[in-house]
């Protein structure tokens, strides 16, 4: 039975991807950095040490966000009030510092690769959500509690929640003093639209921008999602930005703006 739903589930996810028809820029040579579940496809050798990555949504797997800064050496800064996260970062952090070991609950091994112990130093997290504005807003748990991942328009129709402050992009970015971001990873739950709307609206200037739309074949708030996906990667197509990969059997997108291509 379970098989049976794994190829249905196959065909209608690649029916999605042709039904949405977004080009794909397949000439732009890719590199996957991160763990099977956590990783992501972004261009190659488009960062450096200088570069500014905001990393938004990390639950207890952030092997992309520290293969990113060990890779070219800059720092990273991660986004996620889920208190799973914070908790999960903490333990990271401090096992780093001591040993550069880094345990990772979805690693076969139940650790990242050994780093060293400096790579601490470039990572910075900010237990806040990223919306539209900078308010308070409850923050809705999934439906399997052994599951961390939570959604500010409750995406799995929970009905537990905690409360969470969440922010507009752009004024994080002037209160840390950045410019433009040069990787922007967005994985939050259904709340993609509200933040590309707001970053598109205050023109900040992204590189590479990596995109999870959490609604799915089997996870949807309802039957208009498959318009939502299309809208808002069309918005960004029409902002000057290229699809140059897309993940297999996944709504996740990785975009180059074209003024780094």
């Amino acid at each position: 039975m379970q098989s049976i739903f794994r190829r249905v589930r196959t065909r209608f996810l690649k029916w999605t991807e042709r039904a949405l028809d977004i080009p794909v820029e397949s000439t732009v040579p890719t590199e996957r950095l991160g763990t099977p579940y956590g990783g992501w496809l972004i261009p190659q050798n488009l960062l450096t040490g200088n570069s500014v990555c905001y990393l938004v949504g990390a639950g207890e797997d952030i092997s992309f966000d520290l293969e990113v800064s060990a890779r070219y050496g800059c720092p990273v800064h991660i986004f996620d009030p889920t208190p799973r996260a914070i908790a999960h970062f903490e333990l990271l952090l401090n096992n780093l510092r001591q040993a550069g070991q880094t345990p990772c609950a979805t690693s076969p091994t139940g650790f990242y690769p050994d780093y060293l112990p400096s790579l601490a130093d470039r990572l910075y997290f900010h237990p806040v959500g990223i919306w539209n504005e900078d308010t308070t807003l409850r923050f809705f748990a999934p439906q399997n509690e052994a599951h961390v991942s939570h959604s500010l328009v409750n995406i799995q129709h929970s009905d537990r929640s905690i409360e969470v402050p969440v922010r507009r992009l752009s004024g994080l970015m002037r209160e840390m003093g950045h410019q433009q971001i040069d990787l922007l990873k967005i994985d939050i739950e259904g709340a993609e639209y509200q933040a590309i709307e707001s970053i598109l609206t205050d023109q900040i200037e992204v590189g590479i921008l990596c995109i999870e739309f959490d609604e799915s074949a089997a996870n949807h708030l309802d039957s208009g999602y498959l318009g939502r996906i299309e809208t808002c990667l069309r918005s960004l197509l029409s902002a000057g930005f290229q699809v140059v990969a897309k993940e297999k059997n996944c709504h996740n997108y990785t975009l180059v703006h074209r003024r780094c291509l």
